[in-house]
């Protein structure tokens, strides 16, 4: 199946924004968190940004909501075009040795890391003010601990201690399940958009929400190209809804919202009005970037390309240069040059060494995961 590139150029900055959004919560927490934690830029406005349209560049949990989204998109593509369910047999055994291997990289990785003491985040946390950036890795390392973890805790019981961004990968795995079921049960039906309104309605409050809206989307690609033409001709309409996808996307997701332009949006009926809101916004971005030729070639992009191919290696691995590299550099200048300066400094070296990195690994570990699950399917599952 030919890849959308576009789409692989949105995961790219999706993930790039995850990264930047780990570093801005590492050394100016404020900027998310708002209250009274230490703030850092000129003026000390850091909670009043926090509160502004400012916070889409760092708003990590939008991007993940895109992955989300995205995921069920691209899982639920070849299925609407092929019309075969053995598409949805393969994909569901292949998922989990896909995933796991580029997770238990990553976790080795941060393994050996503390038993050499490698990580400096405690010392990096002491002079940026962020308990968050100084809460991990303060438990003795045991290499046991760490397998499980890397087949069991990171997909179906929430332990991830080792490395912290795995919290989405029990979702992205137990929602691409949930994507091949749906997809196996109703995705021929004539009627299926009942079954889309059904599980909306029970999923909404969750983020497996952003795995069904995906599938729609797939499914209006595919099969409802009319719908897309009547949207096609209103650009104006387009460009409004991917305006309120992004203010949507916007909304601040690791403090309140009172004082702020977003107040009259939270509703105590939605038990994470963030999620709700990140979740809409995604899919009002794809369904536009779905249909703009324009949006299309900015996503095509080569840079933008290159960093959805290394999008998920960058995405397991930046935190763990967070905690070690990025601040042992901070720890070694933040004395002696500027704040500002100091994060300067470190994060354009550590997006150097994530970019270098995370390419290799995605050439010499998330590849050769697709290829043996590929080659375990056939090998076990094939047709004989």
């Amino acid at each position: 199946m030919r890849k959308i590139s576009y789409l692989d150029g949105l995961r790219g900055l999706a993930a790039f924004v995850v990264v930047f959004h780990h570093f801005i919560l590492a050394f100016y927490p404020a900027l998310l968190l708002g209250g009274n934690t230490q703030a850092h830029l000129v003026g000390k406005n850091d909670e009043f940004v926090s509160g502004t349209l400012l916070n889409l560049f760092y708003n990590g949990n939008f991007a993940v909501c895109i992955f989300f989204v995205l995921s069920g998109f691209v899982l639920s593509h070849k299925f609407f075009l092929h019309r075969d369910r053995e598409i949805l047999k393969e994909s569901a055994i292949k998922r989990y040795l896909r995933l796991v291997v580029p997770v238990a990289f990553s976790v080795l990785l941060a393994f050996v890391l503390m038993e050499f003491s490698l990580f400096y985040n405690q010392q990096a946390a002491d002079l940026s003010g962020s308990n968050w950036l100084g809460g991990f890795w303060k438990f003795a390392p045991n290499f046991f601990d760490a397998i499980n973890q890397i087949f069991v805790g990171a997909f179906f019981t929430n332990i991830f201690e080792y490395n912290d961004t795995l919290w989405t990968i029990a979702y992205e795995f137990i929602g691409s399940l949930l994507v091949f079921g749906f997809l196996a049960l109703f995705g021929k039906m004539k009627r299926r958009w009942i079954f889309y309104v059904l599980a909306s309605v029970i999923l909404f409050q969750t983020y497996y929400w952003a795995f069904i809206l995906g599938v729609m989307l797939s499914d209006i690609v595919a099969n409802e190209k009319k719908l897309l033409s009547h949207f096609d001709r209103s650009k104006i309409f387009r460009t409004l809804l991917l305006l309120i996808g992004l203010f949507l996307g916007s909304y601040p997701s690791m403090r309140g919202v009172e004082g702020t332009i977003y107040a009259p949006m939270e509703q105590y009926f939605l038990v994470n009005s963030a999620v709700f809101y990140h979740i809409v916004g995604a899919f009002f971005v794809i369904l536009v970037l779905l249909d703009s030729r324009r949006m299309q070639k900015i996503f095509s992009f080569r840079y933008l390309l290159f960093l959805g191919e290394i999008s998920f290696a960058m995405y397991l691995l930046h935190f763990i240069v967070l905690g070690s590299l990025s601040s042992f550099i901070f720890m070694k200048i933040g004395n002696n040059l500027p704040y500002a300066q100091a994060f300067f400094v470190s994060f354009t070296v550590s997006i150097a060494f994530i970019f270098i990195v995370s390419f290799f690994t995605y050439k010499y570990v998330d590849k050769k995961a697709v290829y043996y699950s590929k080659l375990f399917y056939q090998r076990f599952f094939g047709k004989k």
